[in-house]
């Protein structure tokens, strides 16, 4: 495996969610840096409330509706990890989501009762045929499972690529290596330690913070069974890492021996949901 000995990092801020960068090379970081930008840029002409792609989509109410190539590819990653976690990691919870936050909170209070779970064709229901994609109007699309992690996994080929360099990327809890590593890995701070990244993709899921993914049971519209839990798994991929991650932690009691047959490494911590960010990595 290559290595690289200079590394030169910058951190900043997206919608809450720290987002690091790290690149072989001090005269990459700006470049690398526009990379990054511009996603999440794009992520957010997608996703604005109201006034994004996503809803007009929406708004079609069942209707198929032209879309961008990063929708659809937002959209095909998140029908694929649905459909490879047997609809554990659904992306048509957000109807849900918004029945809860309606309440305040996972737990029933007055005049809400129980929660109503999703409606069951769920993800089922969705069509993406070419750049055509119909949701049908019971349903809302959230695509925050996958889509950090799909960007910061094309950010860092595309980085990566451009640059014939190392790099890393991290959007929230989905961070997605490239290139050489340096020596001993690329650190990545989870869960109170530092763990050496030497490739592939790394995600953590949890039920309370958004950079988790904010997730939900489909199966029941709440949270899951183990709520002060964070589940971290390594994968080829960020992706396939993130896609485990909040399947185990849907799956609750069962998550640990269903990820124990699956191949990848991974760890169980308690939430550090209001812990602080992590100092930036001294290299």
């Amino acid at each position: 495996m290559d290595t690289i000995d200079r590394v030169c990092e910058t951190r900043w801020s997206y919608r809450g969610r720290p987002v690091r960068l790290a690149v072989a090379g001090a005269r990459r970081t700006t470049a690398a840096r526009r990379v990054v930008t511009g996603a999440l840029a794009a992520l957010d002409r997608i996703t604005a409330p109201g006034r994004g792609e996503l809803a007009r989509v929406h708004r079609a109410a069942g209707r198929p509706v032209p879309v961008g190539p990063l929708l659809r590819d937002l959209v095909a990653v998140a029908l694929d990890a649905a459909q490879a976690s047997d609809g554990a990691c659904d992306p048509t919870i957000g109807a849900a989501r918004i029945r809860l936050a309606a309440r305040g909170g996972p737990f029933p209070v007055c005049g809400f009762g129980t929660a109503v779970p999703p409606p069951a064709d769920g993800w089922r229901a969705v069509s993406l045929h070419g750049d055509r994609l119909t949701v049908p109007p019971t349903l809302l699309l959230v695509l925050g499972g996958t889509a950090t992690a799909y960007l910061a996994q094309r950010c860092a080929a595309q980085i990566a690529e451009r640059s014939a360099g190392g790099v890393l990327v991290a959007i929230g809890s989905r961070v997605a290596t490239a290139g050489p590593v340096p020596p001993g890995g690329w650190p990545v701070p989870v869960g109170g330690r530092t763990i050496r990244l030497r490739g592939g993709g790394l995600a953590t899921a949890s039920a309370s913070r958004p950079d988790g993914g904010d997730v939900l049971d489909p199966r029941s519209g709440q949270a899951p069974e183990l709520p002060g839990t964070a589940v971290t798994v390594i994968a080829p991929d960020t992706v396939r890492a993130a896609t485990l991650a909040v399947t185990a932690l849907v799956r609750g009691a069962d998550g640990p021996g269903w990820l124990a047959g699956q191949d990848c490494s991974w760890w169980i911590d308690p939430d550090r949901a209001g812990a602080p960010l992590a100092p930036p990595v001294r290299w």
